[in-house]
């Protein structure tokens, strides 16, 4: 039920990561706060779920052996730009899929930082918490390369370029639109869809 088999590896799926994810997505639903903080909070945990699903799950737990003699430790790239400039030199669907996807991976946090911790509404702390998370992710995947002694997910410090490119990016889209104020007439709209309007105060006739 929680493993299988691809090739000579066994592996552990990456919907584990949604299992701790329920208990404390029940805790930030009943915890007594704002709705806005309510939805980012949700909002930040599922992308952090599925973050963490895409790119440390699955897992091997068996069958190891034989990449670790047929590959062993290769394919990392630490040279910025090399991988970028390769995929857009020989652009193909795949290529065009691996950027977009390395490109809107972390957009998500360009919107729900800001809103839970108030010092990343300073862009330049923004940016160095984008850039930290991107890197993060890639030392992840290289630290588990090391454990299991093979190249099992790729690092490459290109994919921590677009992942804060596109963090950073969706920072100040945000921005512009919270402060166009749309967002709040959108929610506004949305919450009381449905709703009977509001009685109109009847004018004081017995007035002088």
């Amino acid at each position: 039920m929680f493993a299988f088999t691809d090739g000579q590896l066994v592996l552990i799926p990456g919907f584990v990561a949604v299992l701790p994810a329920v208990p404390i997505a029940l805790w930030i639903w009943r915890r007594v706060a704002g709705r806005r903080w309510t939805l980012m909070a949700l909002l930040a945990l599922a992308h952090i779920t599925m973050v963490v699903a895409l790119t440390i799950f699955p897992i091997p737990i068996g069958g190891q052996d034989f990449y670790r003699q047929t590959r062993g430790m290769s394919e990392d790239n630490v040279v910025p730009f090399a991988t970028i400039a390769g995929q857009l030199q020989n652009l193909t669907l795949s290529s065009a899929r691996q950027l977009s996807g390395n490109l809107v991976a972390l957009v998500p946090l360009g919107i729900y930082g800001p809103a839970l911790w108030p010092a990343l509404r300073d862009w330049r702390r923004f940016a160095l918490v984008a850039v930290a998370f991107g890197v993060g992710i890639e030392l992840t995947q290289y630290a588990g390369s090391l454990i299991e002694g093979f190249t099992y997910r790729v690092t490459d410090i290109d994919d921590a370029i677009m992942n804060a490119s596109g963090a950073i990016a969706a920072f100040f889209v945000w921005r512009r639109i919270e402060r166009s104020g749309s967002i709040e007439r959108l929610a506004e709209r949305w919450l009381t869809r449905g709703r009977p309007p509001k009685p109109r105060p009847t004018p004081d006739r017995t007035a002088p």
